[in-house]
């Protein structure tokens, strides 16, 4: 690391002021970035990650800071003068945010965006107007002649396929992964030396989230830029960072290089994120997690704040701040127990884990039907599924008005095409694949809130429609945990009160739906005086239980998890996963999972259904398709998810999923497939089976092989491959 670091942050506090108190966000953080490196900040929400990101640039407000140091390149930041600070903010330091739906004006094209970054960038007096005003662009074109061609330049720099054509899309035009891509164009307008990336990979799928940190990456190795990026995910780290600084309680626990902390952490907050995470053997096993929550700091008390979370502490732990401790190799930890830590945690080393669900008595997997390729009759030993969906196809009419049906004729989108599936009593079994794979559409038409256009869909044996076709016990029958927890849960109510909804639906009366809510809530692991609580007083984790009680408050016999845990860091991700195999080992619930992240996946699915562009290209149990998956794409989704142990580097998906409504021809990967030949163009592939596992794939067998042999230390075997 070079002497004189670019970023040099000592000693920050950040404080909000409530009326409970004052609230100590960032706590004495000390932290450097060098030149041309990518230093990582981890730690659960409510750490002080965002607020320390947001400090750096000045965008702390309403918080305030009250002490410390932040030096950028020799100025220090913290008295600067708002001019200063407006001449160093985008164009030496630049910020992307978590969500580009709230970052990005819906009103406005990308192009017209981009643009106005660097005419405000290279006019600082305009940048200061704009404020004044409060006027986010101006609509003259003439203004951006001279911008157009830059623009495209950085929309091609971070990947944004025909820049020429799409720079008078609108954000609403582009997929998640391509909208994160739009806002690192925009905050490399001006070429800054400091680039703070805050979450950008949250809620992406595998393949985007690898793209996106492989741009991230080409930015420091082509124009040198340093990066701070903000994550909750320690695989996003691996893969990217050459240094790691740990944050709890706004303080910094342990920092140093990546590689070493990820794989000999000495701090306890440090080894318990890494015990949350799923291993790639973790078929069902109970997962580690950190008890209790982060806490809101108020006041100053001394002490660590890790203290009432740590199984190492001592009296002395939650009265004395713990000191800064040199490990060596450029590493410090704040332990004051660091020797006793170390030893406990090496004689525990050798301890085995007990799983928790790893095997489920009664449960008998039935092969799943595979786009009309049938079932297996001898794997089915119940009368009827829970749910079955039978040649089932969704398709959307876009056409834009009647005149354009009349030009060209009907645009449709086929959104979901041909999808067989079954799921037995008591089994689960996950769908994955990217954004646009048709995971949402699936979820919708098996719930009643879409209707298929052909095909049908079938509980307990009985064809059933759209919600409003359904009986009242059909409804009953069906939960559903949506993605978002504080989307779809109201605001105005109480958590009580949003849990009681179906039951007040199903005419239950008063005093049946208080013991029921007492009942739930025991189940989900929430206190008793959770129940008069509002939705702003509850923590993700928190309200997605409140989620799931409200979803199993009629006994259903199909629970539907649409992105379970998505956004959720990793210990409140692995409270959650551990409770809902809980509930469907004690409840023999039957579920189905549908999520990007196939590690989530994988570890609660008996079985697993990867989609692309609507339809299943490969099905079979969840640890088969894991360590021998048999179609490329399910390889792909698998080859992108990162490695906290930096074994193996997270291998990038070229391209995005294709338009529905341009479907390729043959085999509809065969445009982004690394194994790809002119059959795979020309000609459908038939369903193969491979082993345990079914496949839509013309050479689903070396792809299988391959899988198994694809590693380091081992040969590949001779697979087709179009280069």
């Amino acid at each position: 690391m070079a002497s004189d670091p670019l970023l040099d942050v000592e000693n920050l506090h950040t404080h909000f002021r409530t009326d409970e108190g004052t609230v100590r966000a960032v706590d004495g953080a000390s932290f450097t970035v060098g030149e041309g490196e990518i230093v990582g900040i981890v730690g659960e929400s409510g750490s002080g990650k965002s607020v320390t990101g947001r400090s750096i640039i000045g965008l702390e407000s309403p918080g305030e800071i009250v002490e410390g140091s932040i030096t950028f390149d020799g100025t220090e930041l913290t008295d600067a003068s708002p001019a200063t600070r407006r001449r160093l903010r985008g164009t030496s330091i630049s910020m992307v945010f978590q969500d580009p739906n709230t970052t990005l004006n819906p009103v406005f094209t990308v192009g017209e965006q981009i643009q106005e970054s660097l005419k405000v960038h290279a006019d600082p007096d305009r940048q200061r107007l704009l404020e004044y005003l409060g006027v986010p662009l101006f609509r003259s074109r003439s203004e951006w002649s001279g911008y157009r061609e830059r623009a495209i330049e950085l929309m091609e720099q971070v990947g944004i396929a025909d820049p020429g054509d799409r720079i008078d899309d609108y954000p609403h035009e582009f997929s998640g992964g391509m909208r994160q891509r739009v806002m690192l164009a925009i905050a490399l307008a001006a070429q800054p030396d400091l680039l703070i990336a805050d979450e950008p990979t949250t809620a992406l799928d595998t393949t985007t989230q690898a793209q996106i940190l492989e741009r991230l990456r080409e930015l420091r190795e082509t124009f040198g830029t340093a990066v701070l990026l903000i994550t909750h995910d320690l695989g996003v780290v691996a893969e990217t960072c050459d240094r790691v600084v740990v944050l709890y309680g706004g303080e910094v626990m342990e920092a140093g290089p990546t590689d070493r902390v990820l794989t000999e952490p000495s701090h306890p907050y440090t080894r318990g994120l890494l015990e949350c995470l799923i291993e790639a053997d973790d078929h069902g096993s109970r997962l580690s997690a950190i008890d209790g929550l982060v806490p809101d700091r108020f006041g100053s008390e001394p002490g660590c704040p890790f203290a009432s979370r740590c199984d190492h502490a001592v009296d002395e732990c939650r009265t004395v701040d713990p000191p800064v401790v040199d490990v060596g190799d450029d590493r410090r930890v704040a332990c004051g127990e660091l020797d006793r830590v170390r030893r406990r945690t090496e004689s525990d080393d050798g301890e085995t884990t007990v799983s928790g669900h790893a095997s489920r008595e009664g449960v008998v997997p039935r092969l799943l039907a595979f786009d009309g390729d049938g079932i297996d009759p001898d794997t089915d030993p119940h009368e009827h599924p829970v749910l079955e969906l039978e040649g089932v196809s969704k398709t959307y009419d876009t056409t834009d008005s009647t005149l354009e049906r009349l030009r060209s004729g009907r645009q449709l989108l086929r959104a979901v095409d041909g999808v067989d599936l079954a799921v037995e009593p008591g089994e689960t079994v996950g769908i994955v694949g990217e954004s646009g794979s048709g995971k949402s559409t699936i979820v919708r038409l098996l719930t009643g809130l879409e209707e298929p256009t052909d095909g049908e869909v079938r509980l307990d044996g009985t064809s059933v429609g759209s919600v409003d076709e359904r009986t009242r016990e059909q409804l009953a029958d069906v939960g559903v945990v949506f993605q978002d927890a504080r989307s779809s849960i109201n605001p105005r109510l109480t958590v009580a009160e949003a849990i009681a909804e179906p039951l007040v639906e199903a005419g239950w009366d008063e005093d049946r739906r208080e013991r029921r809510i007492e009942e739930l809530l025991e189940l989900v692991e929430l206190a008793p005086e959770y129940a008069q609580r509002r939705p702003h007083q509850l923590s993700g984790g928190q309200l997605q239980r409140v989620a799931i009680a409200r979803a199993i408050a009629l006994e259903p016999r199909l629970l539907v998890l649409d992105e379970p845990v998505s956004g959720l860091d990793v210990s409140i991700r692995a409270k959650i996963l551990n409770l809902l195999a809980d509930m469907r080992d004690r409840l023999g619930l039957t579920t189905v999972v549908i999520s990007h992240d196939l590690d989530v996946v994988t570890h609660l699915a008996d079985r697993v259904l990867v989609t692309y562009l609507g339809r299943v290209v490969e099905r079979g149990p969840a640890e088969t398709l894991c360590d021998r998956p048999s179609h490329p794409y399910t390889k792909a989704l698998y080859d992108a998810i990162p490695s906290v142990t930096g074994s193996e580097t997270a291998r990038a998906l070229a391209g995005e999923i294709p338009s529905p409504v341009n479907r390729p021809g043959g085999c509809a990967f065969h445009t982004r497939c690394p194994m790809a030949e002119p059959e795979c163009e020309a000609e459908d592939p038939a369903v193969t089976r491979v082993g345990e596992a079914r496949s839509r794939c013309h050479f689903a067998e070396s792809v299988a092989e391959r899988s198994t042999t694809d590693s380091p230390d081992s040969e590949s075997p001779d697979v087709p491959n179009s280069s």
